[in-house]
């Protein structure tokens, strides 16, 4: 709306053209004047000042968001006869230098203040491994165990040992949130995103979609984790959505208006109760017949689930730990995983170890005669299906990377294989 007015105004002479040269105007208009708050902002003038903008006009709840960028002049009005008096032809024009917020340094030590760290988190010393394995590599990882165990304890303390966001990310993440009306007021985000949709959620919350096609919660979660509690609850269509992004890191929506495309690129961690009731297999309190667990799994699809890379069990707390705390904090598991990134980097480029082609495996992820009769005999015994090989030969390689290792050796192997094939015995490898 407001566009529209100054263009009106302009036509009727009260605003001079010469005085919106170069101008991008964005907001919209209540019937009393105001100029109302808009999503999108941070985007939209960050591409302004890439096609050569000089200034851009904006309403003025979206200000701070506004001026993040230094290098383009930032005006805000809260009602439209503020914005007519400020260009009004007999008045000369009060310029403001708009101080950005997106050059200045992130200050990371304003990141880490939260309530969230893994040391709160009594034993599961296996899943926490597992976690960081799957972060370190960028692997999608499926925790099962009963009710009150810590799934979502653990799920929820993930982000806090995620690589630090450059400034591309940062950006990127910040966009994504305020075209969603997500982002806070003090400007760009400074932690990675997690987001945990309801298991009732719908297709197009969680992809992305309606009349007008807009980021569902995959896209929200970029960069960050995509938390997805009582995996079986939520409908099997909703779930077989999942697959084409998982694999693509994009959602392609397809309208008759034209084709969008939404950045998808997330950690998927999911949780699930090995039965309905949750108790499975301890007869003493579960119930659940075999068809009924049967049942309740199946309502997973096959194809999903072999996109999970990693499998694991998350069981009880012994009692003797009940009340001590972690042996490691966030921090020396984020440092680690960093480290492990690096080499990623300087081996392969930008791409984490599973997102390698074939091609890229056979390259980067050699193994030798021993570790090569190894996996053959696995791909055997387990009646792995080419996908699930090759995902575990990428989760070696993240584990290799983890202990700074050049080569692939078993005991890499054997832990990836235990990651992947859950509960089964490895005894006979």
């Amino acid at each position: 709306d407001l566009p529209i007015a100054v263009s009106l105004l302009c036509a009727m002479g009260r605003i001079q053209m010469d005085k919106i040269k170069d101008t991008l105007v964005i907001g919209e208009l209540g019937l009393d004047g105001e100029v109302k708050k808009v999503r999108g902002i941070l985007p939209i003038v960050n591409m302004a000042r890439k096609n050569g903008i000089k200034t851009c006009i904006i309403p003025k709840d979206n200000e701070k968001e506004g001026r993040i960028f230094s290098d383009i002049e930032i005006v805000s009005f809260g009602f439209l006869k503020e914005l007519i008096e400020y260009f009004d032809v007999n008045q000369p024009m009060n310029k403001t230098v708009n101080q950005g917020m997106f050059n200045r340094t992130l200050n990371f030590s304003e990141e880490e203040k939260n309530d969230e760290d893994f040391l709160q988190i009594m034993g599961q010393e296996s899943v926490k491994r597992a976690l960081e394995v799957a972060v370190a590599g960028w692997h999608n990882i499926l925790m099962i165990g009963p009710p009150g165990v810590g799934k979502s304890m653990l799920a929820a303390r993930i982000p806090t040992i995620m690589p630090r966001m450059n400034r591309e990310e940062q950006l990127e993440i910040s966009g994504i949130q305020s075209i969603c009306g997500l982002l806070e007021e003090d400007g760009l985000v400074g932690r990675r995103p997690f987001s945990a949709p309801h298991h009732s959620t719908t297709t197009a919350a969680l992809i992305g979609g309606g009349r007008i096609p807009r980021p569902g919660e995959i896209t929200i979660a970029h960069k960050g984790v995509l938390f997805l509690d009582e995996l079986p609850e939520f409908q099997p269509n909703v779930l077989d959505a999942l697959r084409q992004p998982l694999e693509e890191k994009v959602v392609k929506i397809h309208r008759m208006g034209g084709s969008y495309i939404f950045p998808a690129d997330c950690l998927l961690v999911a949780a699930m109760n090995p039965c309905r009731c949750g108790y499975y297999p301890d007869r003493n309190k579960c119930n659940c017949s075999e068809n009924d667990i049967q049942h309740y799994r199946s309502r997973i699809s096959g194809p999903l689930m072999d996109r999970m890379d990693m499998e694991i069990q998350v069981c009880a707390v012994e009692p003797e730990k009940l009340n001590t705390t972690g042996t490691v904090s966030s921090k020396e598991m984020r440092e680690r995983i960093e480290q492990a990134i690096a080499i990623q980097k300087d081996r392969q480029g930008d791409k984490y170890n599973s997102q390698l082609n074939l091609e890229e495996i056979r390259k980067y992820c050699v193994l030798g005669k021993d570790a090569s009769d190894f996996m053959r005999e696995a791909y055997e015994k387990f009646e792995l299906s080419m996908r699930g090989y090759y995902k575990i030969i990428k989760m070696a390689r993240t584990i290799a990377d983890l202990e700074a290792e050049d080569t692939i050796g078993i005991l890499q192997l054997s832990e990836a294989i235990a990651y992947r094939i859950s509960g089964k015995d490895l005894s006979g490898m």
